[in-house]
């Protein structure tokens, strides 16, 4: 369990050493050093929300209903995703 305090590029680097550890990757290490500067070349200076497991989830499923969305089936889409018309219409709305 990671803390407020813990650095975020730590994280990113011991998760990308055990990834190169279950892949069998022959120098892990180096792989993971090399991912953490990609990152702070990319990323250098900003700030970004990373969403919790159901936010992205969600996100997926508003995509999905999006992608699916013909006009005519809004019934049919609220009853997959278990959820009400004015609620998918809601979704597709706001694309």
């Amino acid at each position: 369990m990671t803390t407020a305090f813990e650095d975020p590029l730590d994280i990113i680097e011991e998760e990308a050493r055990a990834m190169a550890l279950c892949f069998g990757a022959a120098d892990g290490e180096a792989m993971a050093s090399a991912l953490v500067k990609r990152v702070i070349t990319r990323m250098a200076g900003a700030r970004f929300y990373v969403p919790t497991i159901s936010a992205r989830q969600r996100q997926q499923e508003h995509a999905a209903i999006r992608r699916k969305f013909t006009g005519a089936n809004v019934q049919e889409l609220a009853k997959e995703y278990g959820m009400s018309a004015r609620h998918v219409r809601r979704i597709v709305s706001d694309a």
